[in-house]
Parts: C-alpha cells; structure tokens; sequence
C-alpha cells in the first residue's frame, strides 16, 4: 500500500508525457511576415541596374574610409567599398558621384539645437568622382586611395571590357609584363604575349591590358613575368594556373610595391550579379 501513491504519479506523469511530445513536434517556427518580403523585393527592385562600382585598390596599403554614404533616387544610402569585390551601384547625378562619411540627409534636417530645420543644407561631400562621356553605362572604378581623401586617383574600366567567363591583367605599374600561357602542362603549346606599362594619360585601356576568354571550366596554366631594368631577361612574377567561371571574370591588377619597388598582384572578382 505504500507504493500505490508513487504509482499514480508516475501513471499521471506518463499520461502528460504525449501530448507535451506532441505539442513539440506540431510547432513550427515563424516565418517571413509577407510585409518584410515586400521590403525586401522592393529595395532590391530599387537597386539601379546600371551605375559605377567602386573597388579599393591600395598599393601603399592607405585605407579608405567605408561604409560611405552615396545619393540614391531623391534619399542616401550607404554603401561598402572593400578591396576584393565591388561596391553595389551608384548613379552619377549631373555626371558626379558624390560621397559622404555620414548621412546628408539627417544632417540636413537637423539645426544645431537638435531640431528640425527648414532652411538647413546638405553637408560638402567629403569626396566627389566626375564620369565623363568614355565611361559606359555599366562601369567599375578603381580608387587608389591617398591619405587625404580627396586626393585619391580614380581610375574607369567599361565592364564591357572585362566580361565574365574571363580572366584579365590590368598593369597599373610601371614594369612592362610578359604573360606564357598554355593549356598543356609541358608548355608545348604555349602562347607569349605583352602587357605595357601604365600611361596616366590613357587610363586602362588595350595596351596595358590582357584578356583571355575561354570556355567554362577551362583550365590553363601560365607565367607572368616583369621586365627590371637590372635585369637582362625577364623575372618571373607569379606561375600558376587558372579555370574560367561563367559567373564572374577576375581582374589581375598590377601595382608596383612600394616597399621592395617590384610589382606585384592585386585581386578583383567581378561578378554580373548587382
């Protein structure tokens, strides 16, 4: 007769132990309001579908500031420039993109009390980048930045230029390049071609430039060299092999090194998908 309580307990604890099972298993955990997937189609419907990228390409290793606010229909909006991959688009507005460190826009309406002000300004932009009439509709600049902000050198490339399904050398320094390249790993069909040192007056264009556009899933080996004045014959920079994706080309930016004064390589992953 002692155990007889004990045994109803533990006959009303099992009698419990379904249903809570249940009631685990027959939960389901929340979902997307259909307010927040409307917010989120909405801004990216919103993203313009041409414009400038930005991409930081620092031989000197002097940091640029980010994120930074850029205009974008009649508000702001910020945006991340990094090193390895661009920045979302921005449209020029009157041929000039302009950047700020914070927002313009609650600058503007608020006075120096803290209030709102009808009659306040937006801010100077902390730095600006003028488009002329050579740069396309869908283009990347290069920021190489300085440590004033405003004496950073931009320099365009048309994405036209560069497509996907591509690996390209863009020689920014001053050291004249030599690219091998070979599908074939004893070279026997290898193919030499030239890469001329940067001019500031024309900018990245075919003469210190070099693409190859193949096939997806194409692998080729190859070997970029340098020419140094020291030297008689050419120096190898980097032997490698690359595969071509169908989804992005690769930019292999040229710089010089300013601490050792040899050139060296600076990646880009150029992707179709902003």
């Amino acid at each position: 007769m002692k155990f007889f309580p004990i045994l109803l307990i533990c006959a009303a604890a099992v009698a419990l132990m379904p249903s809570q099972a249940q009631g685990r298993r027959g939960s389901k955990r929340p979902t997307a309001t259909p307010s927040a997937v409307t917010t989120d189609a909405a801004a990216e419907a919103a993203a313009p579908k041409t414009g400038v990228r930005f991409v930081v390409c620092s031989p000197s290793g002097v940091a640029f500031p980010s994120p930074l606010y850029v205009r974008s229909g009649k508000e702001f909006k910020a945006i991340t420039v990094g090193s390895r991959t661009p920045s979302d688009r921005v449209k020029p507005v009157g041929g000039v993109i302009d950047f700020w460190d914070k927002d313009p826009g609650v600058a503007a309406d608020m006075a120096g009390n803290g209030k709102p002000s009808a009659a306040a300004k937006l801010p100077p932009p902390v730095f600006s980048v003028k488009t002329n009439a050579s740069v396309d509709s869908k283009a990347v600049c290069i920021l190489i930045p300085s440590k004033e902000i405003q004496k950073t050198t931009t320099l365009f490339l048309n994405e036209k230029d560069f497509p996907r399904k591509g690996v390209h050398i863009i020689n920014l320094s001053s050291f004249p390049l030599q690219i091998i390249t070979s599908e074939q790993a004893d070279y026997k069909d290898k193919k030499e071609s030239k890469i001329g040192v940067f001019m500031p007056e024309n900018g990245i264009c075919a003469s210190n430039s070099w693409s190859f556009k193949g096939e997806k899933g194409q692998q080729v080996n190859f070997v970029l060299s340098y020419a140094d004045k020291s030297a008689k014959a050419y120096k190898r920079l980097k032997a490698s092999s690359f595969m071509l994706s169908d989804r992005q080309s690769v930019l292999n930016v040229v710089v010089k090194d300013q601490t050792r004064n040899i050139p060296k390589i600076m990646t880009i992953q150029l992707s179709d998908s902003k």
